[in-house]
C-alpha cells in the first residue's frame, strides 16, 4: 500500500518516568494549547507514554481514574479522555490488543466529542495519531485472534472504521475550516480499510464527499496524500470496468510519484498497464525493466503480435500473482485485442492475396490461423468470435454466415480502441 502519512513533528525527548509525570506532561501541554507534545502523548507506541504507564501497571493500589482527575481534571473532559487512553496504553504494553483497541474507542469517541465543540483545530495531530492508533491496534487485535483460532463476527478493522468515519464526519461537517486539512488522509486511511476488508461498495460514499464543492480543494492537499487518492480511485474503477476514470487517476498517480519512490512507482504501474494495455497503448521494454515488470514481456509481446497461445501461456504463467493484484479479469479481457490483431493480419494477408476482394476475409482463413497458434475449435466458433469483435466494436463489418465470410467496412474497419465514453476530463486532475 503506499505510504502517504505525513511526517509526525517529535518535540524534544522528556522523560517520564511515572505515570504522574505523564498526567502532567498532558495538563500542561492541554493548558498551553501544545499540539505537538499532546500528539506524543496520544501515540500509542511512544516509549515514552508506554513507559509511564508501564510503570504503573505493578503498583496495585493506584487508582488511574483518580489519578487522572487529580492532575488533569482542571481541564475537563481531559481527565476523562487521558483516563481511557491510559488504560489503552497499559493493555498495549501487556500485549492485550482487543482490550487496547476497546479503550481506544472510548478515548476517540471522547475526544471527538470535546473536538467537536472547540472553534480551533490546535489538537488535530493529537486527534490523528489516535487515528494512527486505531487502525494498528485493531489490525494487531485482529491477527491475535485469528492466530488464537478465535473466530470473530466482526473483525476490529472494521469496527476501527466506524472510529475513522466518526472522526471524518467531524472534521469534514464543519464551519472551522482549519478541521477540514486532514480530510483527504482520513478518506485515504479508510480505503485502506475497505480494500484490506472487501468493502469497496463503502468507497463510493467518500468519493462523492471528495467532489462536494464544501471539501477543500484537491490542491490543497500535499502531493503524497493525492497521489494515494487517484490510486485508489483509479484501482476501484478498474474493479468497476470504468476504464477511462482508471486510466486518468492511475496516470495522474504515477506521473506526481515521486521519482525516487520505485515501490510505489511500480505499485501504480500493476494497475495502471492492464488499462493501458486494453486501450491498445504498449508500454516498452525499457519500462517494464526499470520497474521489474517481467511478467508483462510476453503479455505485450502476444498483443503486438496477435498470438493467442502465448497470451494464453503468459496468463497461466502468472495467474497467481495477478490474482492476488485482483488484475486476472482485467488481462484475460485482452484476448478480443489479440484477436482482433491476429484477425487484422489475416485481413491484411488476405487483401494482398486477393486485392480484387480486400474488404472480405473467409472465415476458414481465420480458423487456419487460431488453429497455428493452438486454438482447437470449429468454424462455427470461429464465426461467434467474429461476431463478439464486431459486437463490442473493435471491427466494423458483417458476417455472410451462408458463405463464411466477413465483409468489413471500407473505412476505419478496425476503430480505435477506446473506453473514455467520450466524458470530459477530470477537473481536479487536470492541474
Amino acid at each position: 500500500v503506499l505510504n502517504t502519512d505525513r511526517s509526525r513533528t517529535r518535540p524534544p525527548r522528556t522523560k517520564m518516568a511515572s505515570l504522574g509525570q505523564y498526567l502532567d506532561a498532558a495538563a500542561h501541554a492541554v493548558s498551553v494549547k501544545d499540539s505537538t507534545t499532546l500528539a506524543l502523548l496520544f501515540d500509542v507506541d511512544s516509549v515514552h507514554a508506554l513507559g509511564a504507564v508501564r510503570s504503573a501497571l505493578g503498583d496495585r493500589g493506584m487508582n488511574v481514574g483518580e489519578l487522572c482527575e487529580e492532575k488533569v481534571g482542571a481541564h475537563a473532559p481531559w481527565d476523562e479522555i487521558f483516563a481511557s487512553h491510559c488504560q489503552c496504553l497499559g493493555a498495549n504494553a501487556e500485549g492485550r490488543y482487543d482490550d487496547a483497541f476497546v479503550a481506544m474507542q472510548a478515548t476517540i469517541a471522547a475526544f471527538v466529542k470535546d473536538f467537536r465543540a472547540q472553534d480551533t483545530a490546535w489538537s488535530l495531530d493529537a486527534l490523528m495519531n489516535l487515528v494512527r492508533g486505531a487502525v494498528a491496534l485493531a489490525t494487531r487485535a485482529d491477527d491475535e485472534a485469528e492466530r488464537a483460532g478465535r473466530q470473530r463476527k466482526d473483525s476490529r478493522l472494521g469496527d476501527a472504521g466506524a472510529a475513522l468515519m466518526l472522526v471524518y464526519r467531524n472534521t469534514a461537517n464543519t464551519s472551522v475550516w482549519e478541521k477540514k486539512s486532514q480530510c483527504l488522509f482520513l478518506v485515504i486511511s479508510l480505503f485502506k480499510i475497505y480494500f484490506k476488508l472487501n468493502t469497496l461498495h463503502l468507497c463510493k460514499n467518500l468519493i462523492n464527499a471528495v467532489n462536494l464543492p464544501t471539501f477543500p480543494t484537491f490542491d490543497t492537499f500535499p502531493v503524497a496524500q493525492r497521489v494515494t487518492y487517484a490510486f485508489y480511485v483509479g484501482r476501484l474503477a478498474v474493479f468497476d470496468d470504468d476504464f477511462g476514470v482508471a486510466e486518468q487517476h492511475l496516470e495522474y498517480a504515477f506521473r506526481r510519484c515521486r521519482g525516487d519512490t520505485r515501490r510505489n512507482k511500480t505499485l501504480i504501474l500493476r494497475y495502471l498497464l492492464p488499462v493501458k494495455l486494453l486501450m491498445g497503448k504498449m508500454p516498452t521494454t525499457v519500462l517494464l525493466q526499470k520497474y521489474g515488470l517481467g511478467e508483462y514481456v510476453d503479455v505485450v509481446s502476444a498483443m503486438k503480435s496477435g498470438n493467442v497461445r502465448m497470451l494464453n501461456d503468459a496468463l497461466k504463467t502468472h495467474q497467481i500473482s495477478f490474482i492476488r493484484q485482483g488484475t486476472f479479469l482485467v488481462l484475460e479481457k485482452l484476448r478480443n485485442i489479440v484477436l482482433r490483431t491476429l484477425f487484422r493480419k489475416v485481413h491484411a494477408f488476405s487483401a494482398e492475396k486477393n486485392p480484387a476482394k480486400g474488404n472480405k476475409v473467409n472465415l476458414h482463413m481465420f480458423l487456419a490461423a487460431l488453429k497455428w497458434c493452438g486454438c482447437d475449435m470449429d468454424i462455427d466458433e470461429v464465426e461467434m468470435i467474429v461476431a463478439n469483435l464486431i459486437f463490442k466494436k473493435f471491427v466494423k463489418g458483417y458476417i455472410s454466415h451462408k458463405s463464411r465470410v466477413v465483409v468489413l467496412a471500407k473505412a476505419g474497419a478496425f476503430p480505435a480502441i477506446s473506453y473514455d465514453d467520450d466524458r470530459p476530463k477530470i477537473a481536479y486532475l487536470q492541474n
